[in-house]
């Protein structure tokens, strides 16, 4: 297909440049709270202006300026399987599940606490949908502490899908046995490149202009490592951030450039995503909707920030605020998912399945947003006009009144060109009716419980799962679980 002729855009060229301006500003006359002693030094070192004692840096807009000259323009994300790596180059949305709910809706209605088990269907699903390209066990089981729930997170992961995985900067120890559990995956992976991991890394500054002592940790160990990390400013507009727009773009680029700055003074040339989970707050219910129509605008003015630095960038889509499967699910999905593709995302985190504020993940849902992708990249992949589809000569041949249906043209073309409903039905009613009047979310169950019973992913070597058991177990002694 021909693909979209331009990129859907919020900003003008000079709009951008003036939220990057401003963003140099901010970090040159206000400054970023970053509480590590080794982070600051790294800063000092480097010329910018540290307050120790107030573990403050204001960074020079020239090192900001030279640290974006490094940002590489593109990256490979690895996984176990070479047939399911990907090129996060901004040609192409590659969308994962949610990373953190806590409560699961469930194949017969029920909704509850989510479970490990939970986390490792939802991988397995993961696996088999095509329009999955990055994993994600979907839930986080609260009944564990929180270096089990990462040890559990990272091999659940590689035991249960072959697709792409990213590690958490949570703290620099769980940082260490991620790379433990990765270096161990890597040893079976011939195909992967010399000192390559199957393994990328998401972090999430804090707003306004800070992080925490444990992020900062965990960050500088996969650094040291050369992974390609993701950074995703969450400013929650008139609370943590600006009211306006503009005001939320301007502090999260600040907040975003402060570390892809430091990520280059410890890494040079390290590959460096702009990603984003900034919204709006909503006054009147207390709470930062996801849904929310303008944190769609945020996400596209996102990616055309990222572009403005030659990089990948990461947005939202498929998380609703609604309380059930119905109208409102589907409206803020297909809103986010069409939106951010249109504007040329390239990772899409908390794609699809997510509900109840980022609290809770369907089942259901999750199956039903796998068919709104599909539609929306039809529509990215656009129209393509060649001799060959303009389709003069079968035009003429055809001539007034005939039809199309026997043409060799036809045959060549119809399954290309058309979307293939999987869940989506255009019968009758009467033939829909007949077949049991079920509903998009009873067929979306319907299919996930037939590829929870019918597909395993590839296996990993016995020894392998031994090794990953093994770093699971003891982390699990550690905290005085086992």
């Amino acid at each position: 297909m021909a693909g979209i002729k331009e990129y859907l855009q919020v900003l003008s060229p000079d709009q951008v440049e003036q939220i990057h301006l401003n963003a140099l500003r901010v970090l040159e006359e206000v400054g970023v709270w970053l509480p590590n002693r080794r982070v600051l030094e790294i800063f000092a070192d480097s010329g910018a202006a540290v307050d120790f004692p107030g573990q403050t840096v204001r960074i020079p807009a020239d090192l900001v300026q030279a640290s974006i000259a490094k940002f590489p323009p593109c990256f490979t994300w690895h996984a176990r399987n070479p047939a399911n790596t990907i090129v996060m180059d901004g040609t192409r949305s590659y969308f994962s599940f949610p990373d953190s709910t806590v409560r699961i809706i469930d194949l017969e209605g029920n909704r509850r606490p989510g479970t490990a088990a939970d986390g490792e269907d939802i991988c397995r699903l993961c696996d088999a949908l095509p329009n999955m390209a990055i994993a994600s066990t979907g839930v986080n089981p609260p009944d564990m502490p929180n270096m089990v729930l990462e040890a559990w997170l990272t091999r659940t992961m590689y035991t249960h899908t072959s697709k792409p995985i990213y590690g958490t900067c949570r703290n620099a120890e769980v940082s260490n046995m991620t790379l433990r559990m990765a270096e161990v995956v890597a040893g079976c992976c011939p195909h992967l490149p010399p000192g390559q991991l199957p393994l990328a890394i998401i972090t999430n500054p804090v707003s306004p202009l800070y992080n925490e002592p444990g992020q900062l940790e965990g960050m500088m160990v996969y650094l040291e490592r050369g992974l390609p990390v993701s950074i995703s400013p969450e400013v929650q507009a008139g609370a943590t951030g600006p009211a306006t727009l503009a005001g939320t773009m301007v502090q999260q680029t600040a907040e975003f450039l402060a570390h892809a700055t430091l990520a280059q003074l410890v890494s040079p040339g390290v590959s460096v995503i702009y990603g984003t989970v900034s919204s709006v707050f909503d006054m009147k219910k207390m709470m930062l909707p996801y849904g929310a129509p303008e944190a769609d605008l945020l996400g596209i003015a996102t990616v055309q920030m990222a572009r403005y630095y030659g990089i990948p960038a990461r947005t939202t889509g498929g998380s609703s605020d609604a309380n059930a499967l119905g109208m409102e699910a589907g409206i803020d999905s297909l809103m986010s998912t069409l939106l951010g593709m249109l504007a040329g995302s390239s990772f899409v985190l908390h794609g699809a399945g997510e509900m109840e504020n980022t609290m809770t993940v369907s089942y259901e849902k999750l199956l039903v947003d796998e068919e709104v992708i599909s539609m929306a990249r039809r529509i990215v992949d656009g129209i393509e006009v060649t001799p060959e589809t303009l389709a003069f000569d079968v035009i003429r041949q055809v001539g007034p009144r005939g039809d199309f249906f026997g043409e060799k043209h036809t045959l060549r073309h119809f399954r290309r060109e058309q979307f293939m409903p999987g869940l989506i039905v255009r019968d009758k009613y009467e033939t829909w009716e007949a077949g049991g009047s079920k509903r998009a979310e009873e067929r979306a169950r319907d299919r996930a419980k037939e590829i929870l019973a019918t597909h395993q992913p590839d296996p990993l070597p016995d020894e392998v799962v031994r090794e990953l058991d093994a770093i699971y177990t003891s982390v699990l002694r550690s905290e005085g679980v086992a």
